[in-house]
């Protein structure tokens, strides 16, 4: 393959292609803001799901005692109509 030469004014025009696709230190700090926003939320988001999973394992436990107590009326009353 044959070498081509690479002149200054390629080399600057490689190096300016490079430059345009890296973030500017605005968008570095845009970015940093948002992200820590987002941390915010996140950790919110959890606290609500823990909160939301107690409560739920909570309520489980009151259905399955008034499941029981229903069980024992109904065969209460089943007694009855025998």
């Amino acid at each position: 393959m044959a070498k081509k030469n690479i002149t200054i004014d390629d080399l600057a025009v490689m190096v300016q292609k490079g430059f345009d696709k890296t973030a500017t230190k605005e968008q570095i700090d845009n970015l940093d803001e948002r992200v820590g926003k987002l941390e915010k939320d996140v950790s919110v988001i959890k606290s609500d799901v823990k909160e939301i999973k107690y409560k739920l394992n909570e309520t489980s436990g009151r259905t399955d005692k008034l499941e029981a107590r229903v069980d024992y009326v109904e065969n209460i009353l089943a007694l009855k109509k025998n």
